[in-house]
C-alpha cells in the first residue's frame, strides 16, 4: 500500500512517536522512508538546548565567541535564542538538525527499514516540508501533532494542520 513515507521530525516527543509510528508502516509495508528536519529557527527549548550541550554542540558556538548555552540559560523553562543571520547560530542549528535526522534514521534502522533518506532544510517550516513532499512524491505523510513551534502557531495553526491541508496525500498526524 505505502511505498515511500514522509515523517517530518523537529526533535520533540510528538515527533519521536511519529518516528516510530511511521517507522512501524514502512517496515510492514517495505516503504523506503524520507525524514525531513527543518532547522529550528528564533527559540529552542530546554530539552533541545540538553540535546546540544549533551552532544557537544554548544562547543561550535563558544569557538565562534558566543556564550555557553548553560550559562545561557539563566531561567529555567525560558528558551535560547538562536539568530538566523549568525554564523555561529547557524552551525549549531545545522549539527542540531543532523543529529536530530541521526538519531531517527536510527530508530527508523532500527524496525528493519532499510532504504532511509534525510533532508536537512532551512526556512519555513510548512513551506519546507511541502517542498520534499513534491519532490519525493510519498504515499504518506507523518508527523507529530504538536512540536516545538512558537506559541503564536497555537494561534495561527500548527505545522501539521497546515501540511494535512496543503498535502495532496494521505496524512497522519500523531499525538
Amino acid at each position: 500500500m505505502f511505498k515511500k513515507i514522509l515523517i517530518a521530525t523537529d526533535g520533540s516527543a510528538h515527533a519521536q512517536k511519529a518516528v516510530e509510528i511511521g517507522a512501524d508502516l514502512a517496515a510492514r509495508h517495505e516503504a523506503e522512508v524520507h525524514l525531513v528536519h527543518v532547522m529550528l529557527s528564533g527559540e529552542i527549548d530546554d530539552d533541545l538546548r540538553r540535546m546540544v550541550e549533551t552532544e557537544h554542540l554548544d562547543d561550535l558556538h563558544r569557538q565562534d565567541g558566543g556564550d555557553s548555552l548553560a550559562s545561557a540559560q539563566l531561567v529555567p523553562g525560558l528558551p535560547v535564542r538562536f539568530s538566523a543571520t549568525d554564523p555561529a547560530s547557524i552551525r549549531v542549528l545545522q549539527a542540531l538538525g543532523t543529529e536530530i535526522l541521526n538519531r531517527a534514521s536510527s530508530v527508523v534502522k532500527a524496525r528493519g527499514v532499510e532504504q532511509v533518506s534525510t533532508h536537512l532544510m532551512e526556512g519555513d517550516a510548512v513551506e519546507q516540508i511541502a517542498k520534499v513532499v513534491q519532490e519525493e512524491r510519498p504515499d504518506l505523510v507523518v508527523c507529530g501533532a504538536r512540536g516545538l513551534s512558537s506559541l503564536s502557531q497555537l494561534v495561527l495553526g500548527s505545522v501539521s494542520t497546515k501540511i494535512a491541508q496543503l498535502s495532496p496525500v494521505t496524512c497522519v498526524t500523531v499525538r
